[in-house]
């Protein structure tokens, strides 16, 4: 039997929609350029005869003569593929359909099924919803075509059709949401715009034929057996909770309490990642067996459970063991810096920024409800810079003129934009050359999960390594391309360890001709990410991190008192090494130290273990009055010192005014230092002339300030108080667990702690019993507990450990070290004939955490 391989599943289903792809301009939203960026789908776009693959969020009218396979026809059929909803990529749709006016055939390739589209909140579609779809955006099209022509003063002939300008096909209407055609202003079913008087007397032509499919296939698939959902497709932007008592943040499902909800309305990404597991399960032929643990995880279950259908039960498949888990049973193991090159590489890098009209092309009817309307997720796209690795003589050393052939193809790609004059690649060329033009900012990759050496995939290769094992890794493979190269390099190797000149040296090696950096693109790019994840500016950072948990966790494990006294004392070093850093006029802190950021981060690592370890006191939280005062006035000291950490959500509408306190208080420390050191000579008889009505004026104005700033306090205090009572809700995950609760350690050491996956993976696969682990009957399940269980033929529970097949979902994002336990807890077991594959809504890093629980998303 195949083993299970996510990329190669989807890639397949590109393949099978090969028919419509052939001869098409192919359009991708930003979450399916993202999707096919990481699974290296590109140059399979090409094999299938695509036209061109350009940006939906980025069209433009060039877009028509990209035409990669040398045909000369006009371009008569579009393909859009989304990984939105249909009501929010309108907008971008409708825009492709006014821009290639010439095309016959649009098809849309969305990822949200049918029934997905009907059942989500927001959405205007009914059941029908791809039918429906289709009747609107014509009805738009010729909306826009109609308006835009009689705006022109024309009338829409087979001859004048396809000569449209910008301004005339209605490209100035998309600049701003509220001049777009929305789907929001109409309920389904309804005709958008009413039987306008101009219908009819202008002959638009033939009509485009425009059809609908689902292709569920779009996921980012990091290797073969992990994937998370597009950070920019709707199901990922969805809200995992709504505000009340037990919710910490719209990107995290509520605290787990084992009781029924009060809550009656299913979040929105409920519903989408419970169609989204079903149709994955059915793409790869697969039958699931439902288990879940976390309360949001049991409402996807059961909408899991009620879209099975006896026919989806008794056909033959392969069953797998579908384990849901909420997030926020593990705050711990994403908030803390483990041991992973992965998280280290994907911390360490920029991410690819998001697309600017993304915010804005959200329903207005989820803008009228509290909270937030989407999230924000990190782009899983990495920006690799392998031009600040090389330097301008490595470039000066290759006489193929790389440098030359990039900036000539860039200026001459970017001519269109003045007409006027014509650009001679030649002299562009020979321009480049004599300046010795360094081309570091275009030479940049990103990661790849199809790249391989020798058939195994690097980014699975390195998933399952620590820093120092993954960097040995990644240098053997750099050793063996370059043997396969015939490449040699002067420069002294030590086994068993991997150092940044060592690495640099073979990368430079490998980039000295367009030919080589070409053919071995994909380790040069891992190679040179790991090297700036090693970098001193990166890795000292993460070991201070480290360092500083290890130390909470040794306290957590003595008393509160020292617990609280650390976190303290982190918070105070943290706000020197701010102001010290802004005194000294440095826009980065030094090496090694932490900002009040990171410190913010730390102390909600320490509440939370706090709560594992501490009962609650009577303030409410782990700690006494006393010890969570002291925390209090750092924090409060702490803020004073930094203005700028008022991006952070409790400290929303204080920035000016922490700003202009600060600097108040050093032109004051600035006046009394001129002060003292003037003589007592200077005080001569002009001073006197200072007392009377200009000296009570004086006195007015500061007791105005004093009042302001005493305001201003208070008000932060209010801002930190609402900030600890967040903490407390935060420290209090093991008491709402209640049934769900494992416990803290499977071993006593605290340094080898362990997250919710290997524990729970550990005794699933042991056949051990986890509190609060639901099996959800299947139909056929259903049916013998109710009719056939009568007569004695009831069917007995089955467990995970049953399967031969696991997906394990983690409902609200994974990291990489949970990846690496994983497959621990996974070779413990002694079950080599399992099959593990790991998924979750987004790909998390520690900062990634800090921003979901006080950044734009929290609840607090």
């Amino acid at each position: 039997m195949a083993l299970i391989d996510v990329t190669k599943s989807c890639l397949d289903s590109i393949r099978q929609i090969s028919e419509h792809i052939e001869g098409a301009i192919v359009y991708l939203d930003a979450g399916c350029t993202e999707s096919f960026q990481l699974m290296g789908a590109f140059p399979l776009f090409l094999d299938l005869g695509a036209r061109a693959v350009c940006s939906s969020e980025n069209m433009c009218a060039l877009d028509a003569v990209a035409d990669w396979n040398g045909s000369f026809e006009s371009a008569r059929k579009i393909v859009i593929m989304t990984s939105r909803l249909l009501s929010d990529a309108h907008r971008f749709i409708l825009r492709c359909l006014s821009m290639h006016q010439g095309g016959h055939c649009c098809t849309i390739f969305t990822s949200i099924s049918e029934v997905a589209h009907s059942a989500y909140p927001d959405s205007p579609l009914g059941p029908d919803a791809f039918h429906e779809y289709q009747s609107f955006l014509l009805q738009d099209y010729e909306e826009l075509i109609e308006n835009s022509d009689l705006k022109s003063g024309q009338l829409v002939d087979s001859n004048t059709k396809g000569n449209l300008t910008l301004e005339d096909e209605g490209w100035s209407r998309f600049t701003s949401n509220e001049d777009v055609p929305s789907l929001e202003a109409s309920s389904a079913g309804k005709n958008l715009y009413g039987d306008s008087p101009r219908r009819g007397m202008v002959d638009l032509g033939q009509k485009p034929i425009v059809s609908v499919h689902h292709f569920p296939m779009i996921l980012s698939s990091i290797s073969p057996r992990v994937f998370v959902l597009p950070s920019e497709g709707s199901i990922a932007e969805a809200c995992l909770s709504s505000e009340h008592e037990d919710s910490i943040s719209a990107g995290l499902p509520s605290l787990s309490t084992g009781l029924p909800s009060d809550v009656d309305e299913v979040p929105p990404a409920a519903t989408l990642t419970a169609h989204f597991l079903y149709h994955l399960a059915a793409k790869m032929d697969l039958k699931m067996e439902i288990f879940s643990l976390g309360d949001l995880s049991k409402t996807i279950g059961k909408i899991l459970t009620d879209m099975s259908s006896l026919y989806d039960v008794g056909r033959r498949k392969r069953t797998v063991g579908l384990l849901l888990v909420d997030r926020t049973l593990d705050l711990l193991t994403p908030c803390c810096h483990g041991d992973s090159l992965v998280d280290r590489i994907f911390s360490a890098l920029p991410r690819k920024e998001r697309t600017s009209s993304s915010a804005s092309i959200k329903c207005s009817q989820a803008q009228l409800k509290p909270g937030p309307s989407s999230l924000a997720r990190a782009s899983l796209e990495v920006q690799i810079p392998i031009g600040e690795v090389l330097t301008k003589e490595d470039f000066e050393i290759d006489d193929s003129g790389l440098s030359n052939s990039i900036e000539a193809f860039r200026c001459g790609w970017d001519s269109y934009n003045t007409a006027s004059e014509m650009v001679d690649l030649i002299s562009l060329s020979k321009k480049a050359s004599d300046e010795k033009f360094f081309p570091a900012e275009l030479l940049r990759g990103s990661l790849v999960s199809t790249e391989t050496f020798k058939g195994t995939p690097y980014l699975e290769a390195i998933l399952d390594r620590k820093t120092k094992d993954g960097a040995i890794l990644v240098k053997k493979w750099l050793q063996e391309t370059l043997r396969r190269e015939s490449m040699t390099i002067d420069v002294k190797t030590r086994p068993g360890f991997a150092s940044k000149l060592e690495l640099k040296t073979m990368i430079k090696a490998l980039t000295k001709s367009q030919s080589s950096l070409i053919r071995n693109r994909g380790i040069i790019q891992l190679a040179s990410a790991t090297l700036f994840a090693l970098d001193e500016s990166c890795s000292a950072r993460w070991d201070a991190f480290i360092s500083a948990e290890k130390i909470l966790s040794v306290n957590a494990g003595d008393t509160s008192q020292s617990l609280a006294a650390q976190i303290s004392d982190l918070i105070n070093k943290s706000a020197f090494a701010g102001s010290d850093g802004k005194k000294s006029g440095k826009k980065e802190l030094s090496q090694g130290l932490l900002s009040f950021q990171d410190a913010l981060l730390l102390t909600i690592t320490g509440y939370i273990l706090a709560g594992e370890n501490f009962p609650t006191s009577g303030s409410g939280g782990p700690f006494s009055w006393q010890e969570e005062h002291f925390l209090k006035e750092a924090i409060l000291d702490a803020i004073l010192e930094n203005p700028s950490v008022a991006r952070l959500k409790f400290l929303h509408g204080l920035t000016q005014e922490l700003e202009a306190n600060l600097n108040k208080t050093k032109s004051d420390v600035t006046k009394e230092t001129s002060t003292d050191e003037l003589n007592i000579d200077d005080f001569d008889d002009d001073q006197w002339g200072k007392w009377g009505d200009e000296d009570e004026d004086e006195e007015n104005d500061n007791k105005e300030q004093e009042y302001d700033d005493m305001q201003l306090k208070l008000e932060l205090r209010d801002r930190v108080d609402n900030l600890f009572k967040y903490l407390h809700k935060l420290s209090s995950l093991k008491s709402k667990k209640g049934p769900l609760g494992l416990e803290s350690n499977l071993s006593s050491d605290p340094y080898t702690n362990k997250g919710l996956l290997y524990k729970l993976l550990t005794k699933t696969l042991g056949k051990f019993d986890v509190p609060g682990l639901e099996y959800h009957s299947s139909t056929v399940g259903r049916l013998f507990k109710s009719g056939f269980g009568r007569f004695g033929l009831g069917q007995a529970k089955p467990s995970l450990a049953d399967q031969n097949l696991i997906l394990v979902f983690v409902v609200g994002g994974i990291n990489g070290v949970e990846v690496q336990e994983a497959q621990e807890a996974l070779s413990e077991s002694g079950r080599p004939d399992i099959e593990l594959v790991l998924g979750g809504t987004t790909f998390l890093t520690p900062d990634d955490m800090l921003d979901l629980l006080l950044g734009e998303s929290s609840y607090i």
